[in-house]
């Protein structure tokens, strides 16, 4: 499962936030928008989560985090946390299968360059299964993954950085999950008040290695966050002890046979 919390300094936000996660029966959760200081990831950590990696800006802006429930069995063999607060990665496997986990929540500007730099440092954890979900607060696609009330027309900046993320997730091979199962359908993530426009920002991408894992994918319903949850599951050879959870966003592919199921939310 992945959402943009904004802001969980507040014990209901954390309370709404750990029921969301537990409703959902999310194994692996990849959260967006923490806004923790540097200490601040050890209030979220719950007996249904007991495992919580972070990244932290100490000035409670921005903060990423990736929770694992207590009956995940995915092994970390190291983490790597943005000074920033911008990105998490795990590098870790599930069942003897190398995976690379990263959680992503990318600035308001200059996206491009900052996803560029992330994106090479990821492809030197190839070739392990990598999946990257988050905010990357920028459309694949300004046609399909942007609605805009009261004008059809496109800002030529908003087409370009469109065009950039396209060109920059095909350089990496990378796969967006849900616009593989769903190429002419339109659903959003985010409602922007200010600008009176939906979009599609959260997004799982993977590379060939992990999109062979994945069964499906899904686009929740904005409730308490200003954003959907996303989620995906997916099958793991020889993974057959129990289900694991993850939420993302939109998919659902055929793969092939597996003793187990891997959710993430």
């Amino acid at each position: 499962m992945s959402l943009n919390v904004k802001g969980l300094n507040s014990n209901v936000k954390r309370r709404l936030a750990l029921t969301e996660c537990r409703s959902q029966r999310a194994d692996i959760v990849f959260l967006q928008e923490t806004h923790f200081d540097k200490e601040g990831s050890s209030k979220f950590a719950a007996r249904s989560f007991p495992h919580v990696y972070a990244a932290s800006s100490g000035r409670k802006t921005a903060g990423v985090a990736i929770l694992l429930s207590a009956n995940c069995p995915l092994q970390v063999v190291c983490h790597v946390s943005d000074a920033g607060g911008r990105y998490v990665i795990l590098n870790a496997t599930l069942n003897g299968t190398p995976l690379v986990l990263c959680n992503v929540y990318a600035p308001n500007s200059g996206q491009i360059p900052f996803l560029a730099q992330l994106f090479e440092r990821l492809s030197t954890f190839l070739p392990a299964a990598l999946i990257v979900g988050g905010d990357f607060n920028v459309s694949m696609s300004e046609h399909w993954d942007r609605l805009s009330a009261g004008t059809s027309s496109i800002p030529s900046v908003q087409r370009r950085l469109s065009r950039s993320f396209r060109q920059l997730v095909r350089k990496y091979a990378l796969f967006d999950f849900w616009r593989i199962n769903y190429p002419s359908a339109r659903c959003h993530t985010y409602y922007s008040h200010s600008h009176s426009t939906h979009s599609r920002i959260d997004y799982f991408l993977g590379n060939v290695p992990a999109l062979r894992m994945l069964n499906s994918a899904d686009i929740g319903t904005i409730s308490w966050s200003d954003h959907a949850p996303i989620f995906i599951d997916i099958k793991l050879s020889g993974y057959h002890t129990k289900v694991c959870h993850w939420r993302i966003n939109e998919i659902s592919l055929p793969t092939q046979s597996s003793d187990r199921n891997c959710k993430i939310l």
